[in-house]
């Protein structure tokens, strides 16, 4: 995902410029990005997990939710 706008933590400033001049020089500069609907798991898919352990559960869990989630 594309960053729509860059945040600098130490004055303030938020720009849709990654170099702004207004950025401070040594400052950290964070990348803003657009918020997304989250996208849950349906009943089906939830039945349809396959697990053995509670280990592999959440790990199964994880993985359709990051398919989800384009993640």
């Amino acid at each position: 995902m594309k960053a729509i706008a860059w945040y600098d933590p130490s004055n303030g400033v938020v720009s849709t410029d990654q170099d702004c001049p207004l950025f401070t020089p040594l400052g950290q500069v964070w990348p803003l990005y657009p918020k997304r609907e989250w996208v849950d798991l349906t009943d089906d898919e939830i039945d349809n997990i396959n697990y053995t352990s509670a280990h592999m559960l959440a790990r199964e869990v994880l993985t359709k939710f990051k398919e989800k989630n384009n993640g």
